[in-house]
């Protein structure tokens, strides 16, 4: 009976923490940013226009998620998008949306090379509805170091 109690509890007690980053990888992220979005927004815009499409623009709810996968990713040590629609649900972002992610890169443009030498990848930058995006990365002490994720949307 006490056994059962105790599960019971410590049960509730992580459904509680299921949300909060701050948690995830305790001593592993050493932390996260969304200070290259503006950077981001920038290479991908030229990258767009050359291919006949509309520029990109930065948004902060597309940050915000970003910069909570970015984390969840940096704390697991391995890429996974998870319930992304869900994600999005969470965040407010309605209509199209694609989500990058990539791990190793040290700079921004790194990462966007190799979304762009990506072929999946490459479809999200490319996606002809996008018009904001957010931008973050997690740097953490594990296998790969740096963590990036990107979101675009609508």
């Amino acid at each position: 009976m006490r056994v059962l109690s105790f599960c019971a509890l410590l049960a509730l007690a992580l459904a509680g923490c299921a949300g909060d980053t701050s948690l995830l990888g305790g001593d592993k992220v050493l932390a996260s940013s969304t200070h290259d979005a503006a950077a981001a927004a920038r290479l991908i815009s030229a990258y767009r226009v050359s291919r006949g499409l509309s520029p990109v623009t930065v948004d902060s709810k597309l940050n915000e998620a970003a910069e909570y996968q970015a984390r969840v990713v940096a704390a697991a040590g391995s890429l996974s998008h998870g319930n992304f629609a869900s994600r999005m649900d969470k965040f407010g972002v309605m209509g199209y949306a694609a989500e990058n992610l990539s791990a190793g890169s040290d700079t921004v443009d790194g990462a966007i090379g190799r979304w762009k030498a990506s072929p999946g990848h490459n479809v999200n930058l490319l996606m002809p509805e996008a018009r904001k995006i957010g931008l973050a990365r997690a740097d953490a002490n594990n296998r790969y170091g740096r963590y990036w994720a990107l979101v675009l949307g609508q």
